[in-house]
């Protein structure tokens, strides 16, 4: 019972300890008030400032467009207006090219994109084709090599050299045959025909009776055409006169081939020279 007089008597009779610190609270709260306040007024005038700058500014424009109104006639306020509509024309105008440009700058990005990427599938064809580019060639090589391989299996079995020959001689024909019908190749008939530098390489000479002078005497290695176009010279023997003198430096006499003949004579004079001046 003691304890509670002395609490109530604490509390409506508060110490200066006590006092201080209700006094410290409420001073602080008025200051936070105030400072507040203080924030509200700074913006509501600063919201006020810039309100008013626009006022003033567009209260000079105002005047300043009334006072060059004042001071221009009808006729050049006229030529303005319709410089203000051509002026808008052209921003319109502008607006709507630059939406163009952009599309085309799309459009040729894309343009750009399946062009590289075309380049690139025809590049890839064409490493394809090349890879198969000789597949025909390759089956009609194929068939002959089969009838080679029937061709060896039957001599085998039969041990005949004439029926051996006979089927090298079929698939030789058939060979030959797929060549001249298929890829226009033809072989170069040289023996017998007169020495043509563009279609016989002569490799060697030799005299005789029994043919005229640079005429092919022997065919060494065939030579063929393909399609008007030289493949492969005929490696052959050339006749030449019997009895010619110096033979090691007789040549053929080509055709349109001055050089030879030049040559002959440069080492005739030599040779007159020397025996001068012996």
């Amino acid at each position: 019972m003691g304890s509670n007089k002395m609490s109530d008597k604490s509390y409506n009779n508060p110490s200066d300890t006590d006092k201080e610190h209700i006094k410290d609270s409420f001073e602080e709260g008025k200051e936070g008030a105030k400072m507040e306040q203080g924030k509200e007024g700074a913006e509501v005038s600063q919201d006020k400032s810039s309100a008013g700058s626009e006022q003033k500014k567009t209260k000079k424009h105002k005047d300043l467009k009334k006072k060059l109104l004042e001071t221009l006639t009808e006729e050049e306020i006229k030529e303005l207006l319709v410089a203000k509509e051509a002026l808008e024309e052209a921003r319109k105008n502008l607006a709507e090219k630059e939406v163009l440009l952009r599309e085309y700058e799309e459009l040729l990005k894309r343009k750009q994109a399946d062009f590289e990427n075309y380049r690139k599938r025809v590049q890839r064809e064409i490493e394809e084709n090349k890879k198969f580019a000789n597949v025909e060639i390759i089956l009609d090589i194929i068939g002959v090599l089969d009838d080679f391989e029937r061709a060896i299996d039957s001599a085998k079995s039969s041990r005949d050299f004439d029926t051996l020959l006979e089927g090298i001689v079929m698939i030789e024909n058939q060979l030959r045959g797929i060549l001249e019908k298929k890829y226009g190749v033809k072989r170069i008939e040289a023996v017998g025909k007169e020495f043509d530098p563009n279609l016989h390489d002569a490799i060697m000479m030799e005299e005789s009776d029994e043919y005229e002078e640079d005429t092919v005497v022997e065919d060494f290695q065939k030579g063929y055409i393909m399609h008007d176009r030289i493949i492969r010279p005929s490696k052959v023997k050339v006749a030449k006169a019997v009895g010619a003198k110096n033979p090691e430096s007789d040549s053929i006499n080509f055709k349109n081939a001055n050089n030879n003949s030049n040559k002959d004579e440069s080492i005739g004079e030599e040779e007159n020279t020397s025996e001068k001046g012996e």
